[in-house]
C-alpha cells in the first residue's frame, strides 16, 4: 500500500514526498571507461542501480557491441484503472536499451542523450507476459548522432512493439582512472521497491461510471483513488474535456535514469496516458481503441527538482475507423520539455476487456477498412 493525500485537485500520491529516493548515480570517473565497460558497470556493481531500477523494475539483461537488452516486469502497479497496460509502458523498458545500443558503441569521455522514440504496436501488454524485454541494436552512430532499433517481446517471445531512437551524442574531458574501480556493497531496504508493492485501483468500481469525464470527476472528489499506474509515478490532477486530457507530474529524484534527469521513458509513458485520455474522452460508452503507434520528441531535459510538469493531450483528428491526437509536457516556466503524436484504431461496439486480451493488432480485414473506410 502506497500512501495518498486528498487535495482541492483530488486524489494525490504522497509516497514520493515522504520515502527517501533508493540507488543512485555513478561516479564521473567512469566516464574513463568505454560506453560498452560504463555499460558493464552494473553487472559489475561498478556503479549504484539508478532510482528508475527500484521504481519500476527496469534491470539490464545482456550488454555486448552488437546490442544491448534490458527487461522490466509487468508489475501490476503499472495498470491503468481498467486492468490493462498503456502502450506506452513499452517505453519504460526501450528507452534504456535504444539508448545502451548506442553507448556501447562510444568510447570514453562520449555518452548519449535520448533526442526522440518511435514505437509501432503489434499486441497488447498482458499481465500473463510476465516481462517486456526491449532488444536493442545500433543503426548507425556518427560523431554527433546515433541511430538504434529494438524490439519489444514479452517472456513468452511474443512481440508487443518495435521501437527506433535518435541520440544525441556528446563529450567531456576524459577524467584519469587513478585508481582500481571498487565494487559497491549491495544496499538493503525495509520493505520492497515500489513496483513490487500493491495498491487499491478502479478495478471493478468503474461499472458504476459511463464515462471518463465521471470517472475523473469521481477522483477529483477523492471518490476513486489513482490508477496504480499514476500512483506508482506521482501523476495526479487529471481533467478532462471532450478531446482533451491533462495530468501533472513531479519532477522527482525517483523517475531519474543514471545521468541524473528525468528519464525519457517515463516522460514519454505521460504523454501517452494523456493521449489516451484525449482520444478515450471523444468516444462514446461502447467505442475503444487500440493504439497503432507514438512518436515522441525530447525538446529539454527535466533535472529532478521537485518543480511540476503539466501533459495534456487533444485529439485533432475522428473519423469512422481512427483517431490521432498531440501531446505537449511542459514545465512550471511553460516551456515544452516533451512533444508527441499517437494514432489509434477505433472498436465500436466492444469492451476494454475484449480490446486488452486480444492475441493481435487489428485484424486484416479491419486495417484494409481503414484508409478508404475512414469517412
Amino acid at each position: 500500500m502506497t500512501a495518498s493525500r486528498l487535495t482541492e485537485s483530488g486524489v494525490e500520491p504522497a509516497w514520493m514526498d515522504t520515502e527517501p529516493v533508493r540507488g543512485g548515480y555513478p561516479d564521473p570517473v567512469l566516464l574513463a571507461l568505454s560506453g560498452l565497460e560504463r555499460m558493464r558497470a552494473p553487472a559489475r556493481r561498478l556503479m549504484p542501480t539508478p532510482p528508475i531500477h527500484h521504481l519500476f523494475g527496469l534491470r539490464p539483461v545482456s550488454v555486448g557491441p552488437a546490442g544491448v537488452t534490458f527487461s522490466i516486469p509487468t508489475s501490476p502497479r503499472l495498470m491503468s484503472d481498467e486492468g490493462f497496460f498503456y502502450a506506452g509502458t513499452s517505453a519504460l523498458v526501450a528507452d534504456a536499451a535504444l539508448a545502451g545500443a548506442v553507448q556501447v558503441t562510444l568510447p570514453p569521455g562520449a555518452f548519449v542523450a535520448t533526442s526522440d522514440l518511435s514505437f509501432n504496436f503489434l499486441r497488447p501488454v498482458t499481465v500473463a507476459g510476465q516481462q517486456l524485454i526491449a532488444r536493442a541494436r545500433p543503426i548507425d552512430v556518427g560523431r554527433s548522432l546515433g541511430l538504434a532499433e529494438a524490439t519489444v517481446e514479452d517472456a513468452q517471445g511474443r512481440l508487443i512493439a518495435h521501437a527506433t531512437t535518435r541520440c544525441f551524442i556528446s563529450r567531456l574531458e576524459t577524467p584519469q582512472l587513478v585508481e582500481d574501480l571498487v565494487e559497491l556493497p549491495e544496499p538493503s531496504y525495509p520493505n520492497p521497491d515500489p513496483y513490487q508493492r500493491m495498491v487499491p485501483g478502479g478495478g471493478d468500481g468503474l461499472k458504476d461510471y459511463s464515462s471518463l469525464q465521471e470517472i475523473v470527476a469521481a477522483k477529483q472528489s477523492g471518490e476513486l483513488p489513482l490508477a496504480p499506474c499514476l500512483d506508482l509515478f506521482g501523476f495526479s490532477q487529471p481533467s478532462v474535456d471532450s478531446g482533451s486530457f491533462t495530468l501533472i507530474a513531479k519532477a522527482s529524484p525517483w523517475l531519474t535514469s543514471p545521468v541524473g534527469v528525468v528519464y525519457g521513458g517515463v516522460l514519454a509513458l505521460l504523454a501517452d496516458i494523456v493521449l489516451s485520455g484525449a482520444v478515450s474522452s471523444s468516444l462514446s460508452v461502447r467505442t475503444v481503441f487500440s493504439p497503432l503507434d507514438l512518436k515522441v520528441q525530447f525538446v529539454r531535459p527535466v533535472v529532478p527538482d521537485g518543480r511540476q510538469l503539466r501533459a495534456t493531450g487533444k485529439v485533432v483528428y475522428r473519423g469512422r475507423r481512427m483517431a490521432a491526437a498531440r501531446a505537449e509536457i511542459v514545465n512550471e516556466d511553460d516551456k515544452p520539455v516533451v512533444l508527441a503524436t499517437s494514432s489509434v484504431v477505433l472498436f465500436p461496439d466492444r469492451t476494454w476487456a475484449e480490446v486488452s486480451v486480444a492475441d493481435e493488432a487489428p485484424t486484416d480485414e479491419e486495417v484494409a477498412s481503414l484508409p478508404g473506410g475512414d469517412r
